[in-house]
Protein backbone atom coordinates (compact mmCIF):
# COMPACT_ATOMS: atom_id res chain seq x y z
CA UNK A 1 0.00 0.00 0.00
CA UNK A 2 1.15 3.60 0.28
CA UNK A 3 2.49 3.40 3.08
CA UNK A 4 4.79 0.80 2.53
CA UNK A 5 5.92 2.56 -0.81
CA UNK A 6 6.75 5.52 1.10
CA UNK A 7 8.89 3.76 3.62
CA UNK A 8 11.03 1.83 0.52
CA UNK A 9 11.30 5.40 -1.26
CA UNK A 10 12.84 6.61 2.34
CA UNK A 11 14.69 3.71 2.70
CA UNK A 12 16.31 4.46 -0.67
CA UNK A 13 16.98 8.36 -0.19
CA UNK A 14 18.23 7.22 3.07
CA UNK A 15 20.57 5.13 1.41
CA UNK A 16 21.37 7.24 -2.16
CA UNK A 17 22.42 9.85 0.70
CA UNK A 18 25.20 7.67 2.50
CA UNK A 19 26.56 6.87 -0.72
CA UNK A 20 26.11 10.06 -2.07
CA UNK A 21 27.82 12.36 0.87
CA UNK A 22 31.22 10.19 1.06
CA UNK A 23 31.80 10.49 -3.28
CA UNK A 24 30.91 14.06 -2.46
CA UNK A 25 33.77 14.48 -0.01
CA UNK A 26 36.18 12.10 -2.33
CA UNK A 27 35.44 13.69 -5.48
CA UNK A 28 36.15 17.65 -3.80
CA UNK A 29 39.21 15.83 -2.05
CA UNK A 30 40.52 15.68 -5.55
CA UNK A 31 39.48 18.01 -7.08
CA UNK A 32 40.85 20.94 -4.46
CA UNK A 33 43.99 18.93 -4.58
CA UNK A 34 44.38 19.08 -8.15
CA UNK A 35 43.29 22.45 -8.21
CA UNK A 36 45.79 23.49 -5.56
CA UNK A 37 48.49 21.19 -6.51
CA UNK A 38 48.66 20.33 -3.01
CA UNK A 39 47.29 17.27 -1.28
CA UNK A 40 47.51 18.61 2.19
CA UNK A 41 45.50 21.72 1.64
CA UNK A 42 43.06 19.73 -0.70
CA UNK A 43 42.00 17.65 2.39
CA UNK A 44 42.76 20.81 5.05
CA UNK A 45 39.60 22.26 2.49
CA UNK A 46 37.49 19.72 2.70
CA UNK A 47 37.90 18.43 6.64
CA UNK A 48 36.01 21.56 7.94
CA UNK A 49 32.88 20.45 5.92
CA UNK A 50 32.42 17.78 8.12
CA UNK A 51 31.65 19.74 11.07
CA UNK A 52 28.97 21.61 8.81
CA UNK A 53 27.38 18.07 7.61
CA UNK A 54 27.06 17.46 11.17
CA UNK A 55 26.06 20.58 12.44
CA UNK A 56 23.11 20.59 9.84
CA UNK A 57 21.69 17.24 10.86
CA UNK A 58 21.98 18.31 14.97
CA UNK A 59 19.63 21.34 13.86
CA UNK A 60 17.62 19.28 12.18
CA UNK A 61 17.16 16.63 15.42
CA UNK A 62 16.92 20.33 17.24
CA UNK A 63 14.15 21.08 14.92
CA UNK A 64 12.68 17.85 14.72
CA UNK A 65 13.11 17.96 10.77
CA UNK A 66 12.73 14.43 9.54
CA UNK A 67 14.58 12.89 6.66
CA UNK A 68 12.72 13.36 3.32
CA UNK A 69 13.33 13.68 0.03
CA UNK A 70 14.51 17.10 0.17
CA UNK A 71 16.90 16.43 3.80
CA UNK A 72 17.80 13.34 2.49
CA UNK A 73 20.17 15.35 -0.09
CA UNK A 74 21.36 18.38 2.11
CA UNK A 75 24.46 16.72 3.33
CA UNK A 76 25.67 16.70 -0.86
CA UNK A 77 24.46 20.16 -1.21
CA UNK A 78 26.71 21.42 1.98
CA UNK A 79 29.31 19.72 0.71
CA UNK A 80 29.15 21.63 -2.81
CA UNK A 81 28.62 24.61 -1.06
CA UNK A 82 31.07 24.51 1.50
CA UNK A 83 34.16 23.93 -0.39
CA UNK A 84 33.56 27.44 -2.49
CA UNK A 85 34.61 28.85 0.93
CA UNK A 86 37.16 27.04 1.97
CA UNK A 87 38.83 26.82 -1.49
CA UNK A 88 38.86 30.44 -1.40
CA UNK A 89 40.29 31.19 1.79
CA UNK A 90 42.96 28.12 1.84
CA UNK A 91 44.07 30.17 -1.79
CA UNK A 92 44.34 33.51 -0.67
CA UNK A 93 45.99 32.35 2.67
CA UNK A 94 48.14 30.34 0.52
CA UNK A 95 49.17 33.65 -1.67
CA UNK A 96 50.01 36.04 1.46
CA UNK A 97 52.03 33.18 2.72
CA UNK A 98 54.56 33.11 -0.37
CA UNK A 99 56.92 35.96 0.68
CA UNK A 100 55.87 35.85 4.39
CA UNK A 101 58.67 34.79 7.26
CA UNK A 102 55.56 33.82 9.73
CA UNK A 103 52.18 32.26 9.25
CA UNK A 104 50.03 34.68 11.40
CA UNK A 105 50.20 37.39 9.58
CA UNK A 106 49.70 35.95 6.19
CA UNK A 107 46.62 34.54 8.03
CA UNK A 108 45.17 37.44 9.47
CA UNK A 109 45.49 39.17 5.82
CA UNK A 110 43.52 36.31 4.75
CA UNK A 111 40.47 36.57 6.94
CA UNK A 112 40.66 40.62 6.49
CA UNK A 113 40.62 40.61 2.80
CA UNK A 114 38.58 37.53 2.34
CA UNK A 115 36.15 37.24 4.94
CA UNK A 116 33.73 40.46 4.35
CA UNK A 117 33.94 39.13 0.66
CA UNK A 118 32.83 35.94 1.99
CA UNK A 119 30.28 36.71 4.66
CA UNK A 120 28.25 38.87 1.94
CA UNK A 121 28.35 36.54 -0.22
CA UNK A 122 27.46 34.31 2.45
CA UNK A 123 24.34 36.88 3.32
CA UNK A 124 22.92 37.00 -0.46
CA UNK A 125 22.72 33.35 -0.37
CA UNK A 126 20.53 33.28 2.76
CA UNK A 127 18.37 36.04 2.26
CA UNK A 128 17.42 34.06 -0.95
CA UNK A 129 16.66 31.04 0.78
CA UNK A 130 15.15 32.33 3.86
CA UNK A 131 12.29 34.15 1.53
CA UNK A 132 11.69 30.54 1.24
CA UNK A 133 10.71 30.00 4.56
CA UNK A 134 7.13 31.78 3.35
CA UNK A 135 6.36 29.62 0.66
CA UNK A 136 2.91 27.35 1.28
CA UNK A 137 4.14 24.58 0.93
CA UNK A 138 5.97 22.67 3.84
CA UNK A 139 8.66 21.06 1.42
CA UNK A 140 10.22 24.13 0.40
CA UNK A 141 9.99 25.55 3.73
CA UNK A 142 12.11 22.69 4.65
CA UNK A 143 14.65 23.77 1.60
CA UNK A 144 15.11 27.11 2.56
CA UNK A 145 15.40 26.90 6.10
CA UNK A 146 18.38 23.82 5.67
CA UNK A 147 19.92 25.68 3.28
CA UNK A 148 20.47 28.94 4.85
CA UNK A 149 21.49 27.28 8.04
CA UNK A 150 23.92 25.05 5.86
CA UNK A 151 25.71 28.23 4.31
CA UNK A 152 25.87 29.96 7.54
CA UNK A 153 27.77 26.80 9.12
CA UNK A 154 30.01 26.62 5.63
CA UNK A 155 30.96 30.36 6.77
CA UNK A 156 31.44 29.80 10.13
CA UNK A 157 33.52 26.93 9.48
CA UNK A 158 35.43 28.69 6.76
CA UNK A 159 36.77 31.71 9.10
CA UNK A 160 36.71 29.96 12.29
CA UNK A 161 37.68 26.39 11.69
CA UNK A 162 39.54 26.47 8.74
CA UNK A 163 42.13 28.90 9.55
CA UNK A 164 43.54 26.47 12.65
CA UNK A 165 43.86 23.64 9.86
CA UNK A 166 46.04 25.64 7.68
CA UNK A 167 48.10 26.63 10.83
CA UNK A 168 48.52 23.13 11.01
CA UNK A 169 49.21 21.70 7.89
CA UNK A 170 51.56 24.86 6.64
CA UNK A 171 54.96 24.13 7.64
CA UNK A 172 56.73 27.14 9.74
CA UNK A 173 59.59 29.54 8.65
CA UNK A 174 62.95 28.65 9.92
CA UNK A 175 65.99 29.26 9.59
CA UNK A 176 67.79 30.72 6.51
CA UNK A 177 64.67 30.46 4.73
CA UNK A 178 63.16 33.09 7.06
CA UNK A 179 65.98 35.01 7.85
CA UNK A 180 65.76 35.82 4.06
CA UNK A 181 62.14 36.22 3.67
CA UNK A 182 63.10 38.84 6.40
CA UNK A 183 65.30 40.44 4.59
CA UNK A 184 62.94 40.73 1.55
CA UNK A 185 60.40 42.96 4.10
CA UNK A 186 62.59 45.40 5.17
CA UNK A 187 61.80 44.71 8.83
CA UNK A 188 64.21 44.51 11.56
CA UNK A 189 64.12 40.83 13.26
CA UNK A 190 63.82 42.36 16.53
CA UNK A 191 60.34 44.42 15.05
CA UNK A 192 59.15 41.54 13.40
CA UNK A 193 56.07 40.30 15.84
CA UNK A 194 53.91 37.93 13.64
CA UNK A 195 50.97 37.98 16.23
CA UNK A 196 50.61 41.65 15.79
CA UNK A 197 48.12 43.78 13.74
CA UNK A 198 50.58 45.99 12.41
CA UNK A 199 53.21 43.16 11.26
CA UNK A 200 50.53 42.02 9.09
CA UNK A 201 49.58 45.79 7.86
CA UNK A 202 53.12 45.98 7.22
CA UNK A 203 53.04 43.78 4.43
CA UNK A 204 55.39 44.37 1.58
CA UNK A 205 56.54 42.83 -1.67
CA UNK A 206 59.57 41.29 -2.38
CA UNK A 207 62.16 44.01 -2.48
CA UNK A 208 65.22 41.61 -3.80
Amino acid sequence: GETVTEQDSLAAFTDAMLLALPVALILCALLASAFMRSVKYGLAAVAPILLVVGWVYGFMYLVDYKINVVTATIAAIAVGVGIDYSTHFTMRFREEFEDEPSRFPALRRAGEGTGGALAISALSSVIGFTVMAFAPMPIFVTFGVLTAVMIVFSLLVALLVLPSILLVVTRSRTGAERQHLLDLTGIAPGEYDPHSRKTALQHHEPVG
